[in-house]
């Protein structure tokens, strides 16, 4: 298991920060700064471009190989030992640690995730933009979220497998408008 720690800023001498991602205009910018200590290749430090929100944090993924960067809402799931990662979600807005912080619980403001021991999942659509006052009870995550007419509406989650009641997400009540576009996209996509 490797161990972490956040740093300040990037190291003022010694080996320059690796960043991720590797490439594009923002590579080489202070981002979200995190120290490795690696069993197979020693001390090394990432420097993580943020996503699209203000919120930052590492976490040991439950696998107890990899480690979790959150940087500004962006994930990275760092391998340690190689100096790789794998990039996802931009919009993370909280991360709650579960069952005994095994278990990361996200909530990037539409849908909730779960990477954990026993099962990973995704719920489907939750909120129009915007989840609110998460509390777990037992198996279950309750929390609010928004609805286009500004309204919070409840929902329930099973932290089990993902499955949801309640949220503001409803796509029933709209009646689909036929478009010339349509047809086109069909025979594109």
């Amino acid at each position: 298991m490797a161990s972490f720690k956040v740093l300040p800023g990037s190291p003022p001498c010694g080996a320059m920060a690796k960043p991720f991602p590797s490439s594009g205009y923002s590579a080489f910018r202070e981002g979200f700064v995190v120290q490795f200590e690696s069993e197979k290749i020693g001390t090394w430090v990432g420097n993580f471009q943020p996503g699209l929100t203000t919120f930052s944090g590492v976490y040991q993924h439950p696998d107890g190989v990899h480690v979790i960067v959150v940087s500004g809402g962006a994930v990275y799931i760092v391998n340690p030992n190689t100096q790789t990662t794998e990039e996802s979600d931009g919009m993370v807005y909280s991360v709650n640690q579960l069952g005994e912080g095994k278990d990361l619980l996200f909530n990037n403001g539409i849908y909730l995730s779960l990477i954990g021991r026993d099962h990973n999942w995704r719920t489907s659509r939750l909120s129009w933009d915007g989840i609110r006052n998460l509390s777990v009870s037992g198996d279950v995550v309750s929390g609010e979220s928004w609805r286009y007419d500004d309204t919070w509406h409840r929902f329930s989650v099973s932290l089990r497998d993902g499955s949801h009641t309640g949220g503001a997400y409803d796509l029933s009540e709209f009646v689909p408008v036929k478009h010339p576009w349509q047809q086109f996209w069909k025979r594109h996509a």
